[in-house]
């Protein structure tokens, strides 16, 4: 392929490296003590995933740091491509894409092979997961569900109730 528009992802669209931990909350625990990350609230979502193995449930749990360049941590699921690695190292590299199944299509045709995806109607939807023969995964995430990814982040962040000072306790 040639143009830039040939291709089947933009490095405009990269939002976040994704890493698989074995627990979400103690990575951002970690992660905070050691950068300072702040993070989103531990996110929970159920959905159809098909595999190579076939189309089942599974719970994923995740959650993005709130500070750029993002990144995402997701809870292992033993047995599917959200394997923790023996030593913690990158997961994935994140796009956004305006049409799963095309671009999905388009990254196969690039010998990206289809790793997993979420499925609804039957159809690849949400999320796909493709692996290159080197290992290289991208995750392909559909824009409309995050248009503005700053605003949906505020919005899984949890509200803190400010600590009072002593000169602010009613008396």
């Amino acid at each position: 392929m040639s143009g830039a528009t040939d291709r089947p992802l933009s490095a405009a669209d990269l939002y976040h490296t994704g890493i698989v931990v074995p627990d979400v909350d103690e990575w951002k625990a970690r992660l905070t003590e050691v950068a300072g990350y702040r993070w989103t609230e531990t996110m929970y979502a159920e959905l159809p995933v098909r595999l190579a193995d076939g189309e089942r449930v599974l719970s994923l749990r995740y959650a993005y740091s709130l500070d750029a360049p993002h990144i995402e941590l997701v809870q292992e699921i033993p047995g599917t491509p959200w394997t923790a690695a023996e030593h913690i190292a990158t997961h994935h590299l994140g796009y956004f894409c305006d049409d799963i199944p095309a671009t999905s299509k388009r990254l196969v045709e690039a010998g990206f092979a289809l790793e997993a995806c979420a499925v609804i109607d039957g159809e690849p939807s949400i999320f796909a997961y493709h692996l290159a023969p080197s290992g290289l995964r991208v995750e392909i995430v559909d824009r409309a569900r995050m248009p503005d990814f700053a605003a949906y982040l505020r919005s899984k962040t949890p509200q803190r109730t400010p600590q009072r000072t002593p000169q602010q306790t009613p008396q």
